[in-house]
């Protein structure tokens, strides 16, 4: 019994024992579990750490790069100002040179506009001054070249009259003035004897002269209202020159562009024509109806101008006097 208590004890012991190295294995296992349990976690928390100081400088340098960012319009501005100062001290002759002849195209089309009125020239200078404008591929000429595109287009709009086809509608009226058939009945000259037609002998040519003499004494005409009064050849001269002279003042007045003494000029003419004229004449009639005609047109229409182009320029164009 003793014996058999001792064994079971034994056995008790042993597998006590067995139960405490498996429960000391687990406990090893357990303890080694945790420590890499701990230096996991020290390993995150040392990553933490550096990510968040990665952060803290990453925040740092984007705080430096925005406060560059904030200076970068006036170095933008600056670097321009620095551009300019480098383009103008680079410019060379030509440069300028197209500048100065781009100004002068349009000082000449304003003054061949005050001057001669004349579009076409002042169209076409325009034009040549916004190529020159153009080839120098400025973008600080664009305020000029804007105002070139404006007195183009108002000078385009321009309705300019058929001055060529006026002077030479004047210059012919001007010529058939001196036929038109003046109002009235004109004083003739007697006829003298043509000795040369005489018929022989004494008492055939003596009847023959008293026959030509009593036929220049009295000559019978039918005059009423529309013929008008008497006139001489030197009245009748003197009317068609004053008409001539009319139509030579408007002809004038044409070519200074004067528009009161053009219309003035026909005026005169036209009344000219009713007064001393003889309408039912197809000559006389065809005068006064080409006076009519040309009377109503404006040869002197409202011009704009292009002083604002120059204006505008010349600012631009730095001043060539040297100091004083």
């Amino acid at each position: 019994m003793t014996t058999a208590i001792a064994v079971l004890a034994l056995a008790i012991a042993g597998y006590g024992l067995v139960r405490l190295d498996a429960i000391r294995d687990k406990l090893d296992i357990a303890n080694a579990a945790v420590a890499a349990s701990n230096a996991d976690r020290e390993l995150l928390r040392a990553e933490l750490k550096s990510q968040a100081s990665r952060e803290r400088q990453a925040h740092r340098d984007l705080n430096r790069r925005l406060d560059t960012l904030n200076d970068a319009p006036q170095q933008l501005q600056e670097l321009a100002s620095s551009v300019e100062e480098l383009r103008g001290r680079a410019e060379g002759p030509e440069r300028a040179w197209s500048r100065a002849e781009a100004l002068f195209l349009l000082e000449l089309a304003q003054r061949r506009l005050t001057l001669d009125r004349d579009v076409e020239t002042a169209i076409v200078a325009l034009e040549s001054a916004d190529l020159r404008l153009a080839s120098l591929k400025d973008p600080s000429f664009a305020a000029v070249r804007q105002e070139i595109a404006k007195e183009l287009q108002a000078l385009r709009a321009v309705q300019l009259p058929d001055t060529t086809g006026i002077l030479s509608k004047l210059i012919g009226a001007e010529e058939r003035a001196s036929d038109a058939p003046v109002k009235g009945i004109l004083v003739t000259e007697r006829n003298a004897f043509d000795r040369t037609k005489l018929p022989d002998g004494m008492f055939a040519r003596a009847g023959a002269i008293l026959s030509q003499t009593f036929s220049n004494l009295i000559v019978v005409r039918k005059v009423d209202d529309a013929s008008g009064s008497v006139i001489t050849a030197e009245e009748a001269l003197l009317r068609r020159q004053h008409l001539q002279l009319l139509f030579f003042a408007a002809r004038t007045a044409v070519i200074r562009h004067d528009e009161q003494a053009y219309r003035t000029a026909l005026a005169g003419a036209r009344r000219s024509l009713g007064d001393f004229f003889d309408l039912s004449s197809p000559e006389a009639e065809s005068l006064l109806n080409e006076v009519q005609a040309l009377e109503p047109i404006n040869i002197d229409p409202a011009l704009p101008t292009v002083t604002n182009s120059i204006s505008t320029l010349r600012r631009m164009v730095p001043s060539r006097r040297g100091p004083e």
